[in-house]
């Protein structure tokens, strides 16, 4: 505990440079206000989009209408990292939760930030992140174990300039629909599924100027599920929560507003699946969890086949904190509520 207090001092991130940036704002509002201020002294820290560190001046001390991520007064302000981070230090922060997603916040780029600083945080480390986060790396790592993920190709910078040539042999070699995927965007912001050739041409050359490279992928028609694993205690193995089945409403996929809108995706959970089922998919997000070199949360999407085959499509390794995120639901299917949930995954930090 920092000097002169029995509270745990607390610094919760929000928002970055991602496209995700407002998901994570509401994510760190979720957060902030879960806490019990009797035991915690929360310091919200919100990153803007440039990339610039709002820092809150003083401890959270709660209000009617909860925390505000967008207030214009009480913060510090620091327009590097690397500044920000010794503030943080100053105040002798002794967990840091990074409610943060994609680029930056959780392709391992902060981590490796949090721990040349010394700062305990949540998650995985700078290694692991960065691995889950690669959808390329990460097929490439479950293929070579055995784990059945859909077909693949990447997509190199060079590539793109043959735009209707590339496009003809990937329809030619995956079928449609396809999926076309920046494989290190987040959300499915950065995901197209195609129906047709002209689609996919639009996907490779919207998305292709800003990513490093692409990833072509086999569409697999089926039941979407996902199943969050959680190690929140010390010398325990991980556990993996309830599978929960994702029905969208008004798409055929599960896109960004049926992930986060309010008439968006039904979501099942537990999964209405035959029990082996539902015990072989909580079994390959473990062995995804482990193989990753992942710690204290994740979240294994994967999709179940016609021919009952289980295939695996991404990690996040901060997934969703928002009031509809699948892992803060899953978790409250055993029965631990949110704010429980938050405890737990902070009590990871301070003993890392």
């Amino acid at each position: 505990m920092a000097r002169g207090s029995s509270r745990m001092q607390v610094a919760v991130l929000m928002g970055g440079p991602s496209s995700e940036h407002d998901v994570s704002l509401q994510g760190g509002k979720n957060v902030v206000d879960a806490l019990d201020l009797r035991r915690f002294d929360v310091w919200p820290v919100v990153i803007q989009r440039t990339g610039a560190w709002q820092v809150a001046s003083k401890p959270w001390a709660g209000s009617e209408g909860g925390f505000d991520p967008h207030a214009g007064a009480g913060w510090r302000s620091f327009e590097g990292t690397c500044e920000a981070l010794v503030h943080l230090r100053s105040l002798r922060i002794e967990a840091v939760l990074p409610i943060l997603h994609g680029r930056f916040g959780e392709d391992g780029t902060l981590q490796a930030c949090l721990e040349a600083a010394g700062l305990p945080f949540v998650g995985s480390d700078a290694r692991g992140s960065a691995g889950a986060a690669d959808k390329i790396r990460t097929k490439e790592v479950l293929g070579f174990h055995g784990i059945a993920t859909p077909r693949f190709e990447v997509v190199p910078p060079e590539s793109l300039r043959g735009l209707a040539a590339l496009s003809d042999r990937v329809v030619a070699s995956f079928g449609l629909p396809l999926v076309v995927k920046d494989p290190l965007g987040g959300s499915t912001l950065e995901v197209r599924v195609c129906a047709d050739a002209a689609q996919v041409t639009n996907a490779l050359a919207e998305l292709g100027p800003k990513a490093e490279r692409l990833l072509v992928e086999a569409y697999v028609p089926g039941r979407e599920l996902t199943v969050a694993v959680l190690g929140l205690r010390e010398g325990e193995a991980p556990v993996a929560l309830p599978v929960i089945e994702i029905r969208p409403r008004h798409s055929q996929h599960f896109d960004y507003a049926e992930k986060y809108g309010q008439d968006g995706a039904e979501e099942l959970c537990p999964a209405p699946l035959e029990p082996e089922v539902a015990r072989e998919a909580q079994a390959i997000a473990l062995r995804v969890h482990a193989l990753l070199g992942l710690r204290a949360i994740s979240r294994t999407d994967l999709m179940l086949g016609a021919d009952g085959r289980l295939q695996v499509l991404e990690t996040n390794t901060m997934p969703g904190m928002t009031a509809r995120s699948l892992v803060p639901r899953a978790a409250a299917a055993t029965g631990m509520a949110f704010p429980a949930l938050v405890e737990g995954l902070l009590r990871t930090a301070a003993r890392a």
